[in-house]
C-alpha cells in the first residue's frame, strides 16, 4: 500500500500495482491496479483510475472505477464518473456526469462527444 500522508504534496503521475491512500495533496493522474482512497484530509486535482475508489476528501478530476465508486460525507467530487456501481452519500457534493457502465464496454464512450455515433433513426420507435 502506498500512503501519501498529510503535509505531503505530489505533483505528477502516480501508478501503483497496490492500493493508494491519499491523505495529502496530489496533482496529476493517479492509477492503481487495486484501489484508491481519498481520505477526508486528501485534496486531489487529478484523474483517478482504479478498480475500487472511495472518496471522503476533495477530488477535482474524472474518476474511472472498473468495479465500484463510493463517495462518503464530507466528500466532494467535481468531475465525471465512469463506473458500473456508484454510491453517493447524502450531503456529498458532486458536479459532473455519471456513466454507469462497466469500463470498456461501450467504445462510443472512448470517443470525444463530437465523434460519438448518433442514434440510428431506423432503430428508433415510430408512432403507429
Amino acid at each position: 500500500m502506498t500512503i501519501i500522508g498529510q503535509g505531503t504534496t505530489i505533483i505528477g503521475d502516480i501508478k501503483s500495482k497496490g492500493s493508494v491512500r491519499i491523505e495529502g495533496v496530489v496533482s496529476g493522474k493517479v492509477h492503481s491496479d487495486e484501489s484508491i482512497t481519498v481520505h477526508e484530509t486528501g485534496r486531489v486535482k487529478a484523474d483517478l483510475v482504479s478498480g475500487t475508489i472511495s472518496i471522503s476528501g476533495e477530488v477535482e478530476g474524472n474518476v474511472t472505477a472498473s468495479e465500484r465508486l463510493d463517495i462518503v460525507s464530507p466528500g466532494k467530487l467535481v468531475g465525471d464518473i465512469t463506473a458500473p456501481r456508484v454510491a453517493i452519500a447524502e450531503g456529498v457534493l458532486f458536479e459532473g456526469k455519471c456513466v454507469m457502465k462497466a469500463v470498456g464496454t461501450d467504445p462510443a464512450l472512448a470517443a470525444p462527444p463530437e465523434q460519438q455515433a448518433l442514434p440510428n433513426p431506423d432503430l428508433q420507435r415510430r408512432p403507429v
